[in-house]
């Protein structure tokens, strides 16, 4: 018969070899398995690799707060900043322009401003201009500059015979919602009139 020593071992033996076969461990429970987190994804990311898609019919959309009316032949580009809200690009003949939407502090004539220093009027190009419009039931000011235009986050060197269409759309004293379209002169000129019916579409949704 067994002293109370050696039942102690034995019984110790069997437990051990329980939790061999069973494949677990006395400290193992539920609560240490890893928990699995959600991967980031790229700003714009999209299931579609491409990055642009062609509108086809005039349509309605929200962007960061407003909504606007899309003309049909208008590209919509996939963001690749957190400081643009959207981007289309508007197909020309003598190459496309670039139309972006953000939001910014600072008032509206500091960041008109920063718009005309990135332009370089030439001795026949119209100085810049201001007008009065109306958009989202406000007064807009639009803002138009020509001459060779530098972007330092465009990049791809001066661009001449450039023309700007800019709006500010007021949010509250000290902010704007921004309209802004670039591009060769001959594009944005032909573009005006869409420009205008897409800025005078636009109405906050709340």
């Amino acid at each position: 018969m067994l002293n109370l020593s050696q039942r102690i071992s034995f019984s110790g033996l069997i437990l051990s070899g329980f939790w061999v076969v069973s494949g677990c461990a006395p400290s193992a429970t539920k609560d240490e398995a890893p928990i699995p987190i959600a991967k980031a994804e790229p700003l714009g990311a999209t299931d579609s690799k491409e990055s642009s898609k062609t509108i086809q019919q005039p349509t309605e959309k929200l962007i960061g707060g407003m909504k606007f009316e899309i003309p049909a032949g208008w590209e919509e580009k996939t963001l690749s900043s957190s400081m643009i809200l959207g981007e289309f690009t508007l197909p020309g003949e003598a190459g496309p322009g670039r139309l972006t939407l953000s939001t910014a502090g600072g008032g509206t004539s500091a960041n008109m401003d920063r718009w005309r220093g990135q332009f370089q009027p030439g001795p026949n190009d119209p100085a810049p201009q201001e007008t009065q419009i109306t958009a989202s039931g406000k007064a807009v000011t639009l803002l138009e500059v020509h001459g060779t235009f530098s972007d330092s986050f465009g990049g791809g060197g001066p661009k001449q015979n450039w023309q700007l269409l800019g709006v500010a759309i007021p949010i509250d004293p000290e902010h704007n919602y921004f309209v802004k379209l670039t591009g060769p002169k001959e594009t944005v000129t032909s573009r005006r009139d869409e420009f205008l019916k897409f800025v005078e579409s636009a109405r906050f949704e709340k």
